[in-house]
């Protein structure tokens, strides 16, 4: 009370806690003094209220301690008493035991005692023994004998009921034993504690109890609500369906593997249960069937009236023993109607239903448990756990039996096998989509990269791969491995060398590695569900249920599932390319675009990675049902060697990646063709005389000697171009720079193909467009004779440098386009100097382009033995013999190496002159020329050479040479 009144108080005074600033506000001085002694009068009003209740509960404290202290007192004089009656009865009963012979014998064999007396000693006999029942009933409650508890509790009701038939001993009795009344209020509780333990353990889901004892105690449950075992059943089919739900709904915080096994146990014991106790069959099966009807049996063991040893009273050779009545020592409970078993077709539609119910229910707890299981493996730990212990009940001999006369029960078929493969699938589905958000936001972090600092020397091997390429690194050839074949390796295996040729950058290998990583945890986490290992072979047949029938299915939809993944990351490249390619249509901007083109090259590098640097993205999809028939899940020789129509599923996928790759190729040729031939166009078309001298080249001066009518020689000099013009050149040697930049050779064939295609048909374009401008003489700059000449001889260079003889159609519309700026262009030079200039043109034609057929050798077409299509052999004269090493048999395959030939083979090589005339070149009459210092250092017959003579022999005089020739050509320069 004196809480309430201070919290009260303190409620009622809340404007002294107010703002001091808008109690000033607010108020006078004279308010604030009167609010101030109000607020000191109240403070001092709760502490007296304090001081007085502290006192108030200080009084009790202390009535408290001494009430304690009376009852220690009373509770010592209480355990005194019953010592001192412990001492006295002792002592009675030795003097008893000295007589010879009990007070009851002595009762007994006096023939005068009365019958009253004979009534007054059974009913205290009686009375007796309703106070010895309770502790018997709670012993064998602790027990769990609720059988024996019950016919004790229907004992002592009897009893109880016998005492009080007839009205006037049942005063009498009463006056007599008092405690009576008390007694049977005593016992009468029993009851409700009996059945709360019989429900209990049919709920219960940690006991695993007999069919005896389920029996017993569903026999105690008839006795005392008198019932029949219809309608017991159905009790018990309740209960287990509460039980089943309680292991379902117990929390995730227990163990999963627990529950569901708790599930697969309780339906099993259910259904033994249920043929054990409540089945009865004929008398000729049971022999061979096992024991069934053991409710029945049960209540007849103890309402038969034939059996008097059911329930042990302890009572032989006691007094009491002697003077309980017939009534009491024979007493069997009694039910309404007599036990009969139920029907055998009501049995099994009951089971049936409750199956079903319990299937719903296992579906929606069994499906929320697994929610909580996170990994595949654990989930294969689980099922094994299942099979276990489904290969034990099913061992018995009698589980045939309930399956042909209850139901034939499958939990794993029908109850857990779809939960298990749906939450095997989401956590598959679930691993794949990581892997894909995962490689999305690696792609875009390395796309980040590349645009974040042009100069940044860390993605310097995404911009140019010359620079990855050439840089040697000690993880390039791996000792270890270096003489296995390539059979058993993968290109991840193979070292720093094989990357570098297939030109996967470091960026691409992380990202393929971070891919696979994903891919191969996926793989060895669903390892145990769907593979067995060998110690399983044996017994692989031997159980429940096959443990692994789920692996096509499992393996299945990991195909599928895999292949939606790649989907889902090639649909996001494919939309990250059409970006770029529209951003390199509409921003102007060269670095900008410089940063747009590594990414489009690194996404095509990233597609040609993915389907070899990712084994486990391939044994994701190859994953077939037939897989049980490998040894392991590793990629083995046999998958490598097979044929792409062999393997449909990653021909599809890798179609896809090939698509894509060419996507990203296509938008880099098409921009990188337009700009060549933009930059082309523009220089070609540019009449400014500074860049016409600044793109023009030297012209070789050719001797030609004539003979007139009278036989005279005459001589005279000509001009002719030998060699291209120098945008021709930087032209061709930067688009072999770009394509060396981004690696050449890991590029398909078809993209250096299609982008000479582009190329040259923008050329041919705006040659065209050339001839149209200035070809004509009314022209306000028509093209002079040495331009139409130099001109032609760039035309047909590239003609050379970039042959196109193939048969297809776009290729021979190309040769006549061709073929026509040719006519065009010697239509616009004299007939008579074109005939004379022609035979030189070629030749130089030749010699130029052998002479940079290394420098631009990346646009060469080479057939599939590497051989250059210049459909020629090396034109060499006799003063430009540069042979000096036996290096290879083959000159087409190296054309500008030093190649020794034997005298015949030089001649052969030796271009023949010209009918009629004669082409010297001017030399140097200062000093030797490089072709005669060649000559003296080399032998000109093979007779002539020197056999015994080492190849170090040859390196010093070429040493020497060398100095000579540098000599020489630094003082012409």
């Amino acid at each position: 009370m004196a809480a309430h009144r201070l919290s009260a108080t303190t409620s009622s005074n809340n404007v002294p806690r107010a703002d001091s600033n808008a109690l000033f506000e607010k108020h006078t001085v004279d308010e604030i003094r009167n609010l101030e002694k109000k607020t000191r009068s109240d403070i001092e009003k709760k502490k007296e209220d304090l001081r007085v209740m502290v006192g108030e509960r200080y009084r009790d404290l202390i009535d408290a301690a001494d009430t304690i202290t009376e009852m220690k007192s009373s509770a010592e004089n209480v355990m005194k008493s019953i010592s001192r009656m412990e001492d006295l009865c002792s002592s009675m009963r030795q003097k008893h035991m000295v007589r010879g012979a009990s007070f009851h014998m002595s009762i007994k064999n006096d023939s005068d005692k009365s019958r009253k007396e004979i009534e007054f000693y059974g009913t205290a006999a009686q009375i007796k023994l309703l106070m010895d029942i309770p502790e018997k009933i709670w012993s064998s409650v602790d027990g769990q004998e609720y059988l024996k508890a019950t016919q004790l509790y229907l004992l002592a009701r009897h009893i109880n009921a016998s005492l009080h038939l007839d009205s006037q001993l049942s005063a009498d009795i009463i006056s007599w034993f008092p405690v009576l009344t008390r007694q049977w209020a005593a016992i009468s509780h029993f009851k409700s504690t009996i059945l709360l333990g019989c429900r209990s353990l049919l709920e219960d889901t940690e006991t695993d109890l007999s069919d005896q004892q389920m029996a017993e105690i569903l026999c105690s449950i008839i006795l005392l609500e008198d019932t029949n075992p219809r309608q017991v059943f159905t009790e018990f089919l309740i209960a287990r369906t509460k039980a089943l739900q309680q292991i379902l709904h117990s929390g995730h915080q227990t163990n999963v593997k627990l529950q569901v096994t708790g599930v697969a146990r309780l339906l099993t014991s259910t259904l033994r249960q249920i043929y054990s106790v409540f089945y009865c069959q004929e008398m000729s099966a049971k022999s061979q069937e096992g024991p069934t009807g053991l409710l029945i049996a049960a209540l007849e063991s103890v309402i038969s009236k034939q059996n008097h040893g059911s329930l042990n009273l302890d009572l032989h050779g006691t007094i009491s023993s002697k003077c309980l009545p017939l009534s009491v020592k024979n007493f069997k409970p009694l039910i309404k109607k007599p036990p009969t078993p139920l029907d055998i077709k009501r049995l099994k539609d009951n089971c049936q239903d409750w199956m079903n119910t319990c299937l719903k229910e296992v579906q929606t707890g069994v499906g929320k448990l697994l929610n909580y299981v996170n990994t595949v493996k654990r989930l294969a730990d689980i099922r094994d756990e299942v099979w276990a212990l489904l290969t034990q009940v099913q061992s018995e001999p009698s589980w045939k039996h309930i399956n042909e006369n209850i139901l034939t029960l499958r939990v794993w078929e029908d109850f857990l096998r779809p939960l298990f493969v749906e939450r095997v699938k989401a956590l598959i589905q679930y691993q794949l989509d990581t892997t894909a958000e995962l490689t999305r936001r690696t792609i875009s972090k390395v796309m980040m990269e590349l645009t974040s600092d042009i100069n940044d020397s860390s993605m310097q091997c995404e911009r140019n791969l010359a620079v990855f390429v050439w840089t040697e690194n000690s993880a390039d050839v791996i000792m270890s491995d270096i003489w296995q074949t390539s059979a058993t390796k993968s290109i991840a295996d193979s070292g720093g060398l094989i990357l570098k040729a297939r030109a996967f950058t470091p960026a691409v290998q992380n990202l393929c590695h971070s891919v696979d990583e994903k891919l191969k945890v996926l793989l060895e986490d669903s390892e145990s569900y769907v593979m067995e290992g060998e110690a399983d072979d044996a017994a692989k047949d031997e159980g429940a249920f096959q443990r692994y029938g789920d692996t096509a299915d499992v393996l299945k939809y990991m195909q599928v599932s895999c292949v939606k993944c790649v989907q889902e990351i090639l649909d996001y490249l494919t939309e990250q390319l059409r970006l770029w390619e529209k951003s390199l249509a509409d921003i102007p901007d060269p670095v900008t675009n410089a940063i747009t083109e590594n990414k489009l090259l690194l996404t095509a590098r990233t597609c040609a990675a993915m389907s070899e640097m990712t084994p486990h993205l391939q044994r994701c999809i190859l994953a077939l049902p037939d897989w049980n028939k490998q040894a392991s899940f590793k990629l083995s020789k046999k998958l490598r060697t097979q044929k792409s129509s062999e393997l449909p599923e990653w021909q599809s996928v890798h179609s896809k990646l090939r698509q894509c790759q060419m996507l990203a190729y296509k938008i880099w040729m098409e921009y990188t063709a337009s700009l060549f031939v933009k930059k082309f166009s523009d220089t070609v078309t540019n009449t400014n005389l500074d860049s016409t001298l600044s793109a023009s080249t030297r012209w070789e001066e050719v001797e030609i000697m004539e003979e007139t009518e009278e036989g005279k020689r005459l001589s005279s000099k000509i001009y002719v171009p030998m060699q291209a013009s120098w945008h021709i050149q930087t032209l061709l040697y930067n688009l072999c720079e770009d394509l060396n930049k981004i690696g050449i050779q890991a590029l398909p064939r078809t993209v250096v193909r299609d982008l000479l295609v582009m190329v040259t048909d923008g050329l041919v374009q705006a040659y065209e467009k050339l001839i149209s401008q200035r070809g004509i003489k009314k022209s306000s700059n028509p093209f002079s004779q040495h331009e139409v000449l130099q001109e032609l001889f760039n035309f047909k260079f590239i003609q050379l440098v970039i042959p196109r003889r193939e048969d297809e159609e776009i290729h021979k519309k190309y040769q006549h386009r061709c073929t026509a700026v040719i006519n065009s262009l010697e239509e616009l030079v004299d007939p008579f100097d074109l005939d004379v200039f022609s035979p030189y043109i070629q030749v130089n034609l030749n010699k130029q382009a052998q002479r940079c057929s290394v420098i631009f050798g990346a646009l060469y077409c080479m057939d599939k033995h590497g051989q250059p299509s210049l459909g020629s052999r090396p034109v060499l004269s006799g003063q430009e013999q540069h042979n000096v090493l036996p290096l290879s048999t083959c000159p087409h395959r190296f054309p500008l190496l030093p190649l020794s030939s034997q005298q015949s083979s030089r001649s052969a090589l030796t271009t023949q002159p010209l009918a009629a005339q004669t082409i010297n070149r001017a030399s140097d009459l200062s000093g030797p020329t490089l072709t005669s210092v060649v000559e003296a250092t080399l032998p000109l017959t093979s007779s002539q050479a020197d056999l015994s003579s080492s190849f170090y022999d040859k390196m010093e005089k070429l040493g020497s040479m060398g100095s000579r020739i540098f000599s020489n050509i630094s003082g012409k320069s």
